[in-house]
């Protein structure tokens, strides 16, 4: 009776929307954020480690579509998204115990791509609460920092079980915060109408725009996120150290989200997408021409975050301006899954660059490509009607 009572309290509560957030992207920093320095050490090659991080872009292709389809064809995204929290959990322990290449790679994709399934839907849930989306995903922040810290200290001082362990734990809990989130409430169809096809949205040209400027921003932003270690750590930055600059920066981000509310719904999503680009460029020129690592991490920490972040909130702003409401999740699961190609394609380039020429001249392409993005997206057209932030 009396564990009846809590869980009615639990539901829809706070509290639930801050464990599916904080544990979530905790569990991503505590994979991620170190995860080109924890192949290193394996004695990964540049290419077999590139190899490796480009199967999340490989299997999230795939994966994340489909998953964003179930969930809005059956109407359980939380039930689906914490079977795909959960199960991400469990391959992190074996991807722990395993060395072989092919394994690490087939591990890395099952994982990464659970975990790029189940985030779209938790952006649904929190766009649809009573709550401010802002003072929900600022808890994604608190969890990446302290995810990033805590991953940099586990690779420097622990068994490798001991850092995906943390992964497991985290899965968990963001599983049970999903438990306890209530559904979004979608407007009644008039009799009359039918649900929009799958594909109604593809048929949009704006929206086909917008995915080639993603497929280009975060082909670079995407590599970024992955490689941000694997810099400081070739410039003669501790391990530890790089834990706490990625922990830092994410921190950085907090106002963004916190004030989301403020701007989000205010400005178009073409001048919030070229702010984007405009950011990516500054930084990752700084990160190809400095020599410095004092610049390069004052950069990092002030920068890599806040475009990260706009970026990711811009997803979904986009999406609800340019779908049908019913279709939410598997729009922003189409974006994400092209996205997730343009990871692959410069993951791969990346790995042969880094061999041949170096890290900090494959961040002048990535400048380069962002660069195009920024100027595809002043043709980009679309109305500013929907309120997601306020």
């Amino acid at each position: 009776m009396r564990s009846s009572a809590l869980f009615r309290r639990f539901k829809g509560s706070y509290f639930s929307y801050v464990l599916i957030y904080f544990c979530a992207y905790f569990a991503m920093a505590s994979f991620v954020s170190v995860l080109s320095v924890y192949l290193t050490d394996l004695g990964k090659t540049g290419s077999e480690m590139s190899f490796i991080i480009s199967s999340s872009g490989i299997f999230s292709f795939f994966m994340v579509p489909a998953a964003g389809f179930l969930c809005d064809r059956t109407g359980r995204s939380r039930l689906v998204s914490a079977g795909l929290l959960i199960g991400m959990g469990i391959l992190a322990l074996v991807f722990s115990g395993c060395r072989q290449v092919w394994a690490l790679f087939l591990l890395e994709g099952l994982l990464m791509s659970f975990l790029n399934s189940a985030l779209p839907a938790c952006e649904r849930l929190a766009s649809a609460t009573k709550f401010r989306y802002g003072v929900l995903r600022v808890w994604g922040t608190f969890g990446y920092a302290l995810g990033a810290q805590a991953a940099g200290l586990a690779v420097q001082h622990f068994p490798p079980f001991v850092l995906f362990f943390l992964v497991f734990l985290s899965t968990l809990l963001a599983a049970l915060g999903l438990a306890g989130a209530e559904d979004p409430i979608l407007p009644e169809p008039k009799e009359e109408q039918k649900k929009p096809p799958l594909s109604s949205f593809l048929k949009n040209p704006q929206f086909l725009l917008f995915l080639l400027i993603t497929f280009l921003f975060y082909s670079s932003s995407g590599v970024n996120f992955n490689y941000a270690a694997f810099l400081l750590d070739t410039m003669g930055v501790p391990t530890g150290a790089v834990g706490t600059v990625l922990s830092v920066g994410t921190l950085v981000e907090i106002p963004i989200i916190l004030f989301s509310n403020k701007f989000m719904d205010r400005f178009s999503g073409k001048t919030l997408l070229l702010i984007c680009c405009a950011i990516n460029v500054v930084q990752f020129i700084c990160y190809g021409l400095s020599s410095s690592a004092w610049v390069v991490v004052t950069v990092m920490i002030l920068l890599k975050a806040i475009g990260a972040t706009l970026f990711m909130m811009l997803i979904l702003k986009m999406v609800r301006n340019l779908v049908a409401a019913e279709l939410t999740v598997t729009g922003i699961s189409v974006v994400n899954s092209i996205n997730n190609l343009g990871v692959i394609l410069m993951q791969n380039l990346g790995g042969a660059i880094l061999d041949r020429i170096g890290i900090q001249s494959f961040y002048l392409i990535l400048a380069a490509l962002t660069a195009a993005a920024m100027l595809l997206t002043l043709l980009l057209r679309v109305k500013n009607t929907e309120k997601v932030f306020s």
